[in-house]
Parts: C-alpha cells; sequence; structure tokens
C-alpha cells in the first residue's frame, strides 16, 4: 500500500521546506565560530567570538575577560546560550565546539624582578658584587597591556646571618592595575678571580688572551685560588685544569728560562760600565731564581740571577 500525495501540494511543501532549510544553512553558514580569541580589555565581546555577525553586535560584551595572561575555554553549551540570547542565528555542530579566550599581557619577567630586588638589597646596605636567586625562577608578572610597566621593591626584610630575604614586588604602583607579591630568595657575595677561557695543555705558556677573571659566588672559590691575573699570565702550567674554573697556584709555576747545561749570557751591568760573558748554566732556573753557572772565560763558578730566557744578570757581590 503507497501513500499518494497530489503532486502539487507534495511539490508545494517540499519547496517551502526546502527554501526554510536552505534560507537557515545560508544564514548559519555566514556566521562562524572562533576557535580562540586574544582580547586587550576586561571584557569578551560578541564580536571576539563569532565572524559575519551584524557590525553593531560586534562590541557586545557578553562575559569577563580573564586575569592579564590567563586563558579560560567557553564551551558550546554556554555559546549557544549566549547566540540566542542575542539572536545570532547559530549552534554548535558538536560538543567540541569551543573558544579558547586569552587575555593579552605584557610581562615583567623574572630578570627584571631580581634587578629591583638587587637595587633594593643595595639600598638596604648590603655591598656589591653578589648575585641573587629567587625562590621561583619561572615567576613572572601579567599586567594589562594598558597598565604602567613598571616594579618596585615596596618592602623588604633581609636576614645578614642567612643571607635570605623576603621582597614585597609591586607592579603598576598608584594604578588601578597595581598588584603587589611577596618573594623570597638568598643573595650570595662573588667573588673575582682569574680563569682560562680555552684548555691550556700542560707545559704550555699561559698567554694574556687565555686568561680572564669571572665572578663567582665566594663559598664556591677554593682556597688557595689565585687571585690576581698576573699570577697567572706568563706561568707555566703544571696540571691542565677546566677552562672558567678558578685556577689554584698548585695548577701553575714559573716556567724554567734557563735549563741545566744550557749556554747562558752573562751581564754584569755598573754605574760605570756593562759587561757580557758566555756561561754553562750547573741547574734549571724560573725568572729571579737565583742559579749557579760557569763563566766560560775565567772557568769560575759564580751565582746570577734569571731575568730572562738564557738570559742571567751577575751579582758580584755573590760570585765564587
Amino acid at each position: 500500500m503507497s501513500l499518494i500525495v497530489p503532486v502539487g501540494t507534495a511539490f508545494a511543501q517540499s519547496s517551502n521546506g526546502g527554501n526554510s532549510r536552505n534560507n537557515s544553512q545560508q544564514l548559519e553558514a555566514n556566521i562562524l565560530l572562533k576557535p580562540d580569541a586574544l582580547v586587550e580589555g576586561q571584557y569578551v565581546t560578541l564580536g571576539d567570538l563569532f565572524t559575519g555577525i551584524d557590525p553593531q553586535q560586534a562590541d557586545i560584551a557578553v562575559a569577563h575577560a580573564p586575569q592579564p595572561g590567563k586563558q579560560v575555554v567557553l564551551d558550546y553549551r554556554w555559546l549557544y546560550g549566549i547566540a540566542q540570547r542575542h539572536n545570532i542565528n547559530w549552534r554548535p555542530r558538536t560538543t567540541a565546539d569551543q573558544v579558547l579566550v586569552t587575555r593579552a599581557s605584557q610581562i615583567i619577567t623574572i630578570d627584571e624582578i631580581r634587578d629591583a630586588v638587587e637595587i633594593a638589597l643595595v639600598d638596604h646596605g648590603i655591598q656589591r658584587p653578589f648575585t641573587v636567586d629567587l625562590s621561583s625562577e619561572n615567576f613572572q608578572i601579567h599586567l594589562p597591556v594598558d597598565a604602567l610597566n613598571n616594579v618596585d621593591v615596596t618592602a623588604l626584610e633581609v636576614n645578614s646571618r642567612t643571607q635570605r630575604f623576603v621582597a614585597s614586588v609591586t607592579a603598576a604602583a598608584q594604578t588601578a592595575q597595581q598588584r603587589t607579591y611577596r618573594i623570597s630568595g638568598k643573595y650570595y657575595p662573588l667573588s673575582s678571580v682569574p680563569v682560562l677561557v680555552e684548555p691550556v695543555s700542560r707545559g704550555q705558556i699561559v698567554r694574556p688572551d687565555q686568561v680572564e677573571y669571572r665572578d663567582f659566588r665566594s663559598e664556591r672559590v677554593p682556597s688557595g685560588a689565585i687571585r690576581d691575573i698576573n699570577d697567572v699570565i706568563g706561568k707555566e702550567v703544571v696540571r691542565a685544569g677546566t677552562p672558567n674554573e678558578p685556577l689554584l697556584f698548585r695548577d701553575l709555576t714559573n716556567p724554567i728560562l734557563v735549563r741545566r747545561g744550557a749556554l747562558v749570557t752573562i751581564r754584569l751591568v755598573t754605574a760605570n760600565m756593562s759587561l757580557t760573558a758566555r756561561g754553562k748554566a750547573l741547574e734549571n732556573g724560573s725568572k729571579g731564581d737565583v742559579i749557579r753557572v760557569v763563566n766560560q772565560s775565567s772557568n769560575k763558578t759564580i751565582q746570577v740571577e734569571v731575568v730572562a730566557e738564557n738570559e742571567v744578570r751577575a751579582l758580584p757581590a755573590m760570585s765564587q
């Protein structure tokens, strides 16, 4: 058995229903949901959520924006309710329809906060140089995009015995966007000591371009560390050290400028004369060392001071 419907009626019903559905689909097709929205102000507007809506509706606020730098997800139920309330011809296609709303912000970084804390510590009487470790190295302050981007330490508590502190850090002070946070940390006095900037093998002489000063926490500088860069330059490496680490006196020695058995130039300089002679070293010597040499002219053993490579200065009063 079949149901017979008059042709004209059937066509009319079919046409009207089809046009209605098509018009609805076309209207819906013109209005699209934005997958995400970046807002700068305090409110989320219809224009932040939908495209294709009446321009006069775009600036209508429908929700509070999250805090600067924060995000919130608006799900399909909430969005559909807003669309119906404002006569927007949109409906969710799936339950996965949503908008991720992010509040734009300007960021005060941890480095800026650390700089402000260091200044406050100096004002408190802590002597430079020192470094500051904060309890949270990932901490940031997010401010509205129209807020004053400044940070000040408005209160500071310091324990000089433990070198620990608690600071009240205020951003955008004396404005409606003012925020204050408490952050703790510790300061460490620094010592500047010379280090090698590249590997230097045992037996090599340290050149000026191979050494420079670096700051280290004072408690991490070992006893016996060299403090003066002049005690490194021109010295011979006895034990190859690690670059960028403090050098110890035991790592270096004065280079041997005169070796036992080497021929040397002996100089004798007085107020009235200057003499030179050839000699043979009887022992090794570094710069400034007093060693014995045999004067090849007189065949006498004399004591001399090493002044340069294979060059010595005669000491008449000490001659044998």
